[in-house]
């Protein structure tokens, strides 16, 4: 990514609607499906700026892994002491006893989705649990994926192969960020009509306060929806497998 979307991340990731939503959403249903104990080990792959590191600490003992120096400077700065700076092949797995990872909006940063699905695979123990994320529809792609430096995205049966293909069992699949489907697609197909060459790109749409709090309250009301059913669409993709 860009060294300002790092900058961003870490100023907004305990205040922005999107952040504070995806990370309630995504513990609800670590927490409904994901069997482990609380004393496991959880690696956060692509941790960035920690703000969802953090979010596992509070239950789990969690490792941060990221590629960045710059991440892994404001993980530390947030008080996580458990890191690693290098790609998920290097990690030395001997020295822990990972039983999940989480990888939050970060396979579609890597040219190799195929590798690195892999990777993912040969880290984990037997009956290791994945929780992923990845951002939905190749039609929503914008100059927000060009400054995130994304190679891809997906639809639910693309991801879900995917991940069957490297022998993860799918536990759980479905679109989230629905809620707001309507009106996030409308404003991303807008600004690449109107979009002007060389004009430059907020890492997160800036909205004012009152909009944080109505995105928020509707975007995280989904985590009472999402154990119970599958979105037929939605901004992103939230798949929990587990290897066997």
């Amino acid at each position: 990514m860009e060294e300002i979307v790092y900058h961003t991340n870490f100023q907004l990731e305990n205040t922005y609607w999107w952040f504070i939503a995806r990370n309630r959403i995504v513990m609800e249903l670590l927490n409904k499906f994901v069997k482990i104990d609380p004393a496991s080990q959880v690696l956060d792959v692509g941790c960035g700026t920690g703000g969802f590191t953090k979010k596992l600490l509070e239950q789990y003992d969690t490792i941060g892994l990221d590629t960045s120096p710059l991440a892994i400077e404001y993980c530390k700065q947030r008080g996580i002491e458990k890191l690693f700076l290098g790609p998920l092949n290097e990690f030395p797995i001997e020295n822990y006893r990972i039983q999940a990872i989480t990888i939050l909006d970060v396979i579609e940063h890597i040219e190799s989705d195929e590798a690195i699905v892999q990777q993912l695979y040969d880290t984990l123990p037997h009956n290791g649990w994945l929780v992923a994320t990845v951002p939905a529809y190749k039609w929503l792609w914008s100059e927000h994926d060009v400054l995130h430096k994304h190679y891809r995205r997906y639809t639910k049966k693309e991801f879900v192969t995917l991940l069957r293909k490297h022998n993860f069992e799918i536990e759980f699949a479905s679109y989230f960020n629905s809620l707001l489907f309507g009106l996030s697609a409308v404003n991303r197909i807008f600004g690449n009509l109107f979009h002007k060459k060389n004009e430059p790109v907020a890492p997160v749409d800036p909205v004012p306060p009152f909009l944080d709090k109505i995105f928020k309250s509707v975007f995280q009301s989904e985590k009472n929806l999402l154990p119970h059913i599958k979105f037929p669409f939605g901004l992103s993709i939230l798949v929990i497998a587990k290897k066997v």
